[in-house]
């Protein structure tokens, strides 16, 4: 038996009843689970840019506080 197993589907907090899955940016980082119902109005919060992949030089916020 394998150590690292699937994680178990569970069910989404949006009361709907159906399985969430993870929710990534454009590089890949998890946002939020979601399910197919609520995935749209989910990712609604996230500004376009960061749903596309971005680097650094391409994200209009700075780095450090000037």
């Amino acid at each position: 038996m394998s150590r690292f197993l699937a994680p178990s589907p569970r069910p989404c907090d949006c009361g709907s009843g159906l399985f969430s899955e993870w929710e990534y940016d454009g590089n890949g980082i998890e946002l939020c689970r979601a399910c197919p119902k609520c995935r749209a109005r989910k990712l609604a919060r996230y500004r376009p840019e960061v749903l596309r992949a971005y680097g650094q030089d391409q994200v209009d916020e700075p780095i450090e506080p000037e």
